[in-house]
């Protein structure tokens, strides 16, 4: 089993650049130096119960809680309890703005230990949202509703968890320390995307990947570093900016970067920006931004009110007065279909083979722009489509469905929305 703690940190991950690695810029303009970073503290909100606490008696011979799944395990050792005590886990909406994946209160709340507890989270499930493994720690909010970065005493990279010791409960999460902003983002041909990395925490050292808190040899102490809003991360972190793929990256400052999409791809390609940080130790540490390019376009879509997804778009195929926008290989979690007859203008839903419809079928479902009443049969859903340009080979718009139906016999009704930019296909 691989393991790196916080003395003691290897290099892992290198290998993604294999994949990257053709078509390298690099930038090597000389910014002058910047200022030290500052972090005001950060008074955040309590955050809001999101489902059942899952709790256990645990006394003095110790014990272990888990939640379903393993998101989050407490391993509590002999002699932190002097009594029998109920220990719970409560999931809560994360309110920290370096958070990454969900934070749990921990109870009962304020609960001092006379040994110390050893919070595990899994991240596997967030590797997306996590630029780099060496600055992933646990924070917990204090009384005063600032969230406090305390690090990792341990991650283990084959099993992907996160663990640090501690004597008290509070409400906790997984954050990162430092990031690019943003780390993915889907751009048109010829577009621009502006780069940043950041540090969400002060930094008193040389080695934003050196031991935060508990020295191993000192007293126990564990009130960790401040999170505030992001601030410029420092040039002596710093060591250089790659871009990888297609297009131009330029600097504007040592922690920011500027990257120009080509003028006009086919389909879909992805530039990489990489930041390589400047480390006393030893091993290369990346931070990726995944930029995708996308030639023929991009949907988003909402289902009942959800976080729109936006995913690449096939383009938009013309027959005659009648136009078709889909999505390639499933992208964005199953087949699209909107489709529509005629130029710049608002188009009602009908039951035609050959008219005005939306169709979104997932793997478990399919919405579409009709609903049946058992009793009479189907009816067009409510909404529109709103074609706002079609020009120059291209076609913009948005969509809403009100009375979506979904299931096996449309009976079932929820809404959909969204919006689209994709390239005109003309047969």
């Amino acid at each position: 089993m691989k393991r790196f703690t916080r003395m003691s940190t290897y290099l892992v991950g290198i290998a993604l650049l294999a994949a990257i690695a053709p078509g390298c810029q690099k930038d090597h303009d000389k910014i002058p130096v910047d200022d030290e970073v500052e972090i005001t503290p950060l008074v955040r909100p309590q955050g809001q119960s999101l489902g059942p606490v899952v709790s256990k008696q645990i006394g003095a011979a110790g014990g272990t809680v888990e939640t379903p799944g393993g998101a989050i395990k407490l391993q509590i050792p002999p002699g932190a309890l002097n009594a029998e005590t109920t220990i719970g886990i409560e999931p809560i909406t994360n309110t920290n703005i370096a958070g990454v994946g969900p934070s749990f209160r921990l109870t009962p709340h304020g609960q001092q230990f006379a040994q110390p507890v050893t919070i595990t989270y899994a991240y596997g499930n967030y590797t997306d949202s996590i630029p780099l493994t060496q600055t992933l720690g646990l924070s917990y909010q204090d009384e005063n509703g600032v969230w406090r970065f305390v690090g990792a005493d341990q991650t283990d990279i084959e099993m992907k968890r996160v663990s640090y010791r501690t004597k008290h409960f509070s409400n906790w999460s997984m954050m990162n320390r430092i990031s690019l902003a943003p780390l993915q983002a889907d751009l048109d041909p010829g577009a621009t995307q502006t780069v940043r990395a950041l540090v969400f925490t002060p930094v008193d050292s040389d080695d934003l990947l050196a031991p935060l808190s508990n020295d191993p040899n000192g007293a126990y102490y564990d009130r960790g570093y401040p999170v505030g809003e992001a601030a410029p991360m420092p040039s002596r972190f710093i060591k250089s900016w790659e871009l990888h793929g297609p297009g131009n990256l330029t600097r504007a400052s040592s922690s920011t970067v500027t990257y120009k999409a080509p003028a006009s791809v086919e389909g879909m390609v992805t530039a990489t920006v990489t930041l390589e940080l400047n480390s006393p130790t030893p091993g290369t540490y990346l931070l990726l931004s995944k930029l995708n390019v996308l030639g023929n376009g991009w949907i988003e879509l909402s289902i009942a009110g959800g976080a729109p997804v936006k995913f690449p778009a096939s383009g938009i195929g013309k027959m005659g007065d009648r136009y078709l926008l889909s999505n390639p290989e499933n992208e964005g979690g199953g087949y699209f279909l909107l489709a529509w007859n005629g130029g710049v203008g608002v188009y009602n839903y009908d039951l035609s083979n050959t008219g005005n419809h939306f169709h979104f079928q997932t793997s478990t479902t399919t919405y579409m722009s009709r609903f049946a009443d058992p009793e009479v049969g189907l009816f067009p859903s409510g909404g529109q489509i709103n074609i706002t340009k079609l020009s120059n080979g291209r076609a913009e718009g948005t969509f809403t469905v009100t009375d979506a139906g979904y299931g096996p016999t449309l009976t079932s009704k929820t809404t959909a929305s969204g919006k689209f930019s994709a390239k005109l296909n003309e047969q």
